[in-house]
């Protein structure tokens, strides 16, 4: 790690750079003629804020901003540059910049990196906010107002790669990613809520992979059994020779297998799922040819949809659909650590601001680990450094790494290397690692 304490101020320069941020700040228009504040002091103002405890709101930032820029700005002005759709397109265009170069190739040691480009889980969590803003953002159920945080992060080092804000109400399925935000060859990881036969058939078509569970109203029609019951193997070759010409092609899989029925073995499938809904009828000519793999479980059977050829076994299926998990561990490392969980205002534009702060801080903190250890090592439970706890880390010592960043140039190298040293630590898993998907991966991989 000592070589490489120098890279600290670098990092963090180039994730959130100065003149970018100056440039998106005239874009937006936050930059105003007679300007008082300065779009890259505020943006790092406002995301070092959210690694404050307690409640980080208007007066963290206003102090961090105080001790950046070296301006002590009234509480009303600086609470109003919030309170702009200027504000909001700021913070999402310096996300975007952020996370932009680790969509690009990055060097990953782990033996999945020779099957798959990347492996990206998707998943959205749901923010609750003020009682006041359920006309902006109505909630579900008994909450008054809450908003919909959308994620996609690299299983490798859990770096983000892009985010999507919109209200509670927004079905899943209308918020997946665009294609072209990941590599050819990447792997993605998404539940059931995200599950379209249209997508699936896009995204094989795109050259990217996936896995995901069947919904429950799937009516695949079974093509041809890799692994199953003799009596299901006989009934799909049966199917095989229709007795009627135009027949449909294979057998559908309700007859095979009684809908909340369990499995006992592990079933493999090639399936046509029908893509289409009450609005749009359901037509062969569109149909997408999958894999549905059915596993047993503790009370229930496993349904795994996914484009990947038989030289993945079905275990290798479960384990890589295990993978997507990661990004839940996120989304706690989010709300626990860098203040997710608690949106201090009654302004939708601020509110909007706050979520975005707390995004760009995973960058940060995503940044300062890869200064301890390269992100590419960091898969897993094997490193002994665990990228989640950084956050905490920076929380424990925020004091120190804004007077870092307001004092660049005069800081001791001596000092980088001990806060460093301390993030290290409070970094390190205190038990010893247990196997995880990412270990138990390695002997199923296809040879």
């Amino acid at each position: 790690m000592s070589e490489n304490y120098t890279r600290l101020l670098p990092a963090l320069k180039e994730r959130l750079p100065a003149s970018e941020l100056a440039d998106h700040g005239r874009t937006t228009g936050f930059i105003q003629r007679l300007r008082t504040i300065g779009a890259s002091d505020f943006v790092w103002a406002v995301v070092m804020s959210r690694f404050a405890t307690g409640i980080p709101g208007f007066d963290q930032a206003r102090r961090i901003y105080a001790q950046l820029s070296g301006r002590d700005i009234w509480q009303r002005p600086f609470q109003k540059r919030f309170l702009s759709e200027a504000a909001v397109k700021l913070f999402a265009a310096a996300f975007e910049g952020a996370v932009a170069p680790w969509r690009k190739r990055r060097r990953i040691d782990h033996p999945l990196a020779k099957h798959f480009s990347d492996i990206v889980a998707i998943d959205s969590t749901v923010v609750q906010l003020n009682d006041r803003l359920r006309r902006k953002f109505p909630g579900h159920m008994r909450a008054a107002a809450e908003l919909k945080a959308t994620l996609a992060i690299s299983v490798f080092g859990l770096v983000p790669l892009m985010a999507r804000i919109t209200a509670r109400k927004i079905h899943d399925t209308k918020l997946f990613p665009d294609l072209s935000l990941f590599r050819r060859g990447a792997l993605l990881l998404f539940d059931a809520a995200y599950v379209a036969y249209d997508r699936l058939g896009e995204i094989a078509r795109a050259g990217r992979y996936f896995v995901a569970p069947m919904r429950i109203d799937g009516a695949p029609r079974v093509l041809k059994v890799h692994s199953g019951p003799e009596k299901v193997r006989a009934k799909v070759a049966a199917a095989s020779r229709p007795a009627r010409k135009n027949a449909p092609a294979g057998v559908p899989l309700r007859d095979l297998l009684n809908r909340g029925a369990r499995v006992a073995t592990t079933w493999d499938l090639d399936v046509l799922v029908f893509p289409g809904n009450a609005k749009t009828p359901r037509r062969k000519e569109n149909a997408v040819r999958l894999r549905l793999v059915i596993r047993p479980g503790r009370g229930r059977s496993y349904f795994y949809l996914t484009n990947l050829t038989t030289a993945w076994k079905p275990e290798a299926i479960a384990e890589l659909y295990r993978l997507r998990w990661q990004i839940e561990l996120v989304f706690k490392e989010l709300k626990q650590h860098l203040s997710l969980e608690s949106i201090p205002t009654k302004n939708p534009h601020a509110v909007h601001v706050f979520v975005w702060a707390s995004l760009l801080a995973l960058t940060v903190s995503r940044t300062v680990s890869a200064v301890v250890t390269p992100l590419g090592k960091l898969n897993g439970l094997a490193p002994k450094q665990a990228v989640a706890l950084a956050s905490k880390a920076i929380r424990t010592s925020l004091s120190l790494f804004v007077w870092l960043l307001s004092n660049a140039a005069a800081v001791p190298d001596a000092l980088i290397l001990q806060m460093l040293e301390v993030v290290s630590r409070m970094s390190e898993r205190r038990s010893q690692p247990r196997p995880d998907s990412f270990c138990r991966l390695i002997p199923l991989l296809p040879a």
